[in-house]
């Protein structure tokens, strides 16, 4: 029994350290940003820039948001509404986080060496010495597989952050404004930013952001045209395979989508946007099976990972798995309950069932969450004439 107590307390002091570190790690980012800049600093703790669902504390520009879930608080973010940072304030922002992380797993390491503190002290000086290292060392090694925000933005750890910062510190303000016309749905007037500067400044990394301005605005054959180039000129990443594959998925050409899906995957198997798309694809062929094993494979790899929820909630259903399939979808609302996607399946479930109604109901939601979910007007207009030829059977039998 004393074992189990000492072993349950051993848990605790774990957990609460991995909290703690992480709190310290965003903060680290949080007092350079209120440093740096003069806008609103924000740090989520247990999401990804979630502000629902939880407890908010705000002082002055500074505000933290703990999701009500303690479970969630091993992982977090800092945020600043600073659009105008230059180079070096963009690099000591992101360095700031494990530069703390560092910091504190070295004040710990000085106290375990030296100091001849109580041994409690020492105790807590080694959960937080660890858990300290494990932050540094997490944040700090680059990853190439990217983090998908609330919003459905995407970033990087700060390794790749860091990374990417120096890999095209030459073109940082042309990067900083295309990315501000991306994140505000400016995207003609990113497209033509884009033309101007790329015609000067013929970079991959100002192709990349032209490209993924195509993708959003739904200019795929030019954003196709643009990766055509693109693999002529520089060595594509598995993410840049990934939304080479997406635009043609997009564009009705899905063998060619799956075959750069392959690609993508050769190159880093454990790409779970990859392994989610051509999910999203085999389920357009009706290759519900094989769509299964890739969104099993990308959950495993991203456990909070909303859409391949979503996404194999609809091939269970397809399957016949409807209570399953159900459940897929549901965790995936509770993932992220602004995932279009989860409504438009919600609604080709009633569509099937030939509830017209419900899935009526079902698709317009989706609609007014994102008007740009793919194939949701075709479904909206099929389904407005099955309802409207249903009406006419009942009232003309």
């Amino acid at each position: 029994m004393e074992f189990l107590i000492i072993l349950a307390i051993i848990f605790l002091l774990l957990a609460l350290t991995r909290i703690f570190t992480v709190i310290l790690h965003e903060m680290g980012h949080a007092i350079a940003g209120l440093i740096l800049f003069n806008d609103q600093i924000s740090i989520y703790v247990g999401s990804y820039g979630d502000p629902k669902k939880g407890i908010h504390l705000r002082i002055g520009r500074f505000t933290i948001h703990f999701k009500y879930n303690p479970f969630l608080w091993n992982h977090g973010l800092c945020t600043t509404t600073s659009t105008h940072m230059s180079f070096s304030q963009g690099y000591i922002f992101t360095i700031a986080g494990p530069l703390t992380s560092f910091l504190v797993s070295t004040a710990c390491l000085y106290i375990l060496i030296f100091s001849e503190s109580h041994g409690a002290l020492k105790l807590v000086s080694i959960f937080l010495f660890f858990s300290s290292i494990i932050d540094f060392f997490q944040n700090i090694s680059p990853n190439k597989n990217p983090i998908m925000l609330h919003d459905g933005t995407l970033t990087y750890n700060d390794g790749q952050s860091l990374r990417l910062l120096r890999e095209y510190r030459h073109v940082y303000k042309e990067i900083t404004l295309l990315s501000q016309y991306y994140t505000n749905n400016e995207i003609e007037k990113g497209i033509l930013f884009f033309e101007q500067v790329y015609s000067i400044q013929p970079d991959p990394n100002i192709l990349r952001l032209g490209i993924a301005l195509n993708m959003k605005g739904e200019h795929y054959k030019t954003a196709i045209t643009l990766f055509d180039g693109f693999a002529g000129k520089c060595e594509l990443s598995a993410e840049d395979y990934c939304n080479y594959a997406l635009a043609y998925s997009f564009s009705g050409d899905h063998q060619i989508a799956l075959d750069l899906y392959e690609e993508s995957l050769k190159m880093n198997p454990e790409a779970f946007f990859s392994l989610n798309n051509r999910g999203y694809t085999l389920n357009i062929l009706n290759r519900y099976e094989d769509a299964i094993a890739d969104f099993d494979k990308a959950i495993e790899l991203n456990p909070n990972f909303a859409y391949a929820y979503n996404n194999r909630g609809l091939s269970k259903i397809k399957l016949g798995k409807i209570k399953a399939g159900l459940n897929d979808i549901e965790k995936s609302m509770n993932i992220d309950d602004k995932n279009s996607y989860a409504y438009k399946n919600l609604g080709i479930y009633h569509k099937d069932k030939r509830e017209y109604g419900e899935a009526m109901g079902f698709f317009l939601q989706a609609q007014n969450l994102d008007p740009k979910t793919d194939g949701l007007n075709e479904l909206i207009r099929e389904t407005e004439r099955e309802l409207k030829d249903s009406q006419q059977k009942h009232h003309h039998p």
